[in-house]
């Protein structure tokens, strides 16, 4: 009878993401009874519909690795978290849960199996998901299928911070095979940057090494840089599209050009997170990368929707270039960029100014002419930058 019962929610859930209907797991809503342990209801799940476990997924890693390395195919990994498990997990107890998975996991096995990929139950609440060959654009193409598939199961889930529907964050990194651990830790940096960036969407990068010049190169980078000119923290930072000096002074030469053509205000920001130093000193530079990898793509997600332009000047240190508008304009970007930092609520125990991890700002405006140049913009910001440390951290400053 038991296998009847299961038998049927399979089917019920095959249908149900088929044909996009929501999901009502009221049935199974029970508050009372909780999962013993995250990972035991997924990974029980998981093998109840022959989805492999990590051990399989490392065999099976290797397996390509070795097969991409000696065929020169392209290795793209995906790791993927269903977002607010655990608040699904409190309120709707085991059985919601194990029927939540059940539907996302057939909504996975699906799109796998009809790209050709490898998914593996990974860790607690996450998927891994093996690529071997085509390009990076179908990798990514092939993440959004996954996102698109969770999402249209329509599967109900209040207590969502960003749908009423559950949702999968991917983070996705592609490669010529060279280092194994680098490319996983890729992913579970990219993860995480989907997720600080709101989740429910696919971050990614792609490390591309052109056989014949040696060059590193990726489809979402600005321009090809030599590999050997840059730290893996560096190259990193530019295969998730975070802009560096050199673009910004790029794009700064072009914006006071416009500026002044158009005879519009630019603002600048100059943006540092607060005692770094001595997080970096504290967690090692390891972690501290990361943290910072993780603020980069924080910024650079709110900077969309604040319609401005940011990019990492040096170390922890930000620069926003704000065209139009007035001067409330810059401080209101400024204000936004302040407080997603704040919002990301990393800890912070070497800071005197706040538990989590602050950002002092400085900002200055101008209207570009030739009465005025784009270095003492700068200069001034930095100035305003200066007087928001001085002024106790965690601030926007105006000069």
């Amino acid at each position: 009878m038991a296998q009847s019962n299961h038998t049927k929610n399979s089917s019920d859930a095959y249908d149900l993401v088929n044909n996009e209907a929501v999901v009502d797991i009221a049935n199974y809503q029970n508050p009372e009874e909780k999962v013993s342990s995250e990972s035991s209801a997924f990974e029980q799940v998981m093998s109840q519909m022959n989805i492999a476990d990590r051990h399989a997924f490392d065999v099976q890693y290797e397996k390509y690795w070795q097969q991409a390395s000696e065929e020169g195919e392209l290795l793209s990994v995906l790791i993927c978290e269903i977002d607010f498990f655990k608040d699904y997990n409190d309120h709707y107890g085991h059985q919601g849960s194990a029927f939540m998975l059940l539907v996302i996991g057939l909504a996975l096995k699906n799109t796998c199996e009809k790209f050709g990929c490898y998914l593996a139950c990974y860790c607690g609440d996450e998927f891994a998901i093996l690529i071997k060959g085509g390009d990076v654009e179908a990798a990514h193409e092939i993440a959004e299928s996954l996102r698109v598939a969770v999402e249209k199961s329509r599967t109900e889930h209040k207590h969502s911070q960003v749908s009423d529907v559950v949702t999968l964050s991917i983070g996705i990194s592609s490669v010529y095979p060279t280092s194994m651990k680098v490319l996983m830790k890729k992913s579970v940096i990219a993860l995480q940057c989907a997720k600080k960036s709101g989740r429910n969407q696919v971050s990614g990068s792609a490390e591309l090494k052109n056989k014949e010049n040696g060059l590193a190169s990726s489809a979402i980078e600005l321009e090809k840089i030599s590999a050997p000119e840059l730290s893996d923290f560096d190259r990193l930072m530019t295969e998730m599209q975070i802009p560096d000096r050199r673009d910004f002074n790029t794009y700064f030469v072009n914006a006071w050009q416009e500026a002044s053509r158009d005879e519009e205000l630019l603002s600048m920001v100059i943006c540092e997170l607060d005692f770094f130093d001595e997080y970096a000193k504290l967690h090692g530079q390891q972690t501290s990368e990361d943290i910072l990898l993780i603020a980069a793509c924080t910024l650079k997600s709110k900077s969309e929707e604040l319609e401005c332009f940011v990019a990492r000047l040096e170390a922890q240190k930000f620069v926003a270039l704000v065209k139009g508008g007035n001067a409330t304009k810059g401080l209101k970007v400024a204000e936004g960029l302040r407080s997603s930092i704040q919002e990301l609520a990393m800890d912070h125990a070497s800071s005197p100014v706040s538990d989590y991890l602050t950002m002092s700002l400085g900002l200055s405006s101008v209207f570009p002419s030739d009465e005025n140049s784009m270095k003492a913009l700068m200069f001034k910001a930095d100035a305003a930058l200066s007087d928001a440390k001085s002024s106790g951290y965690d601030q926007v400053s105006v000069s």
